[in-house]
């Protein structure tokens, strides 16, 4: 478990071990995990951005799957 891994690289840095001890491969999830424990901050994968919706007043209503929200379509008339 990743939270393991956190604790690891938290102890190896309180016992005085160097940052380059880390047992993980590079670029490895574990290997973040131990820097986050070591260093004692959350790795952030991109950089923070606002909610599109409070930065773009006025923009056109967005469904959940991303793209432009569709008008409601009527209903097929009653054959017969």
């Amino acid at each position: 478990m990743l939270m393991d891994i956190v604790k690891q690289g938290a102890r190896a840095r309180s016992v005085g071990r160097p940052r380059d001890a880390c047992p993980y491969p590079g670029e490895s999830r574990e290997r973040r995990a131990w820097f986050e424990g070591y260093d004692g901050v959350a790795w952030d994968m991109r950089p923070w951005a606002p909610h599109p919706a409070r930065t773009l007043h006025g923009a056109a209503p967005v469904d959940l799957a991303g793209g432009a929200a569709a008008p409601s379509i009527p209903p097929a008339p009653a054959l017969g």
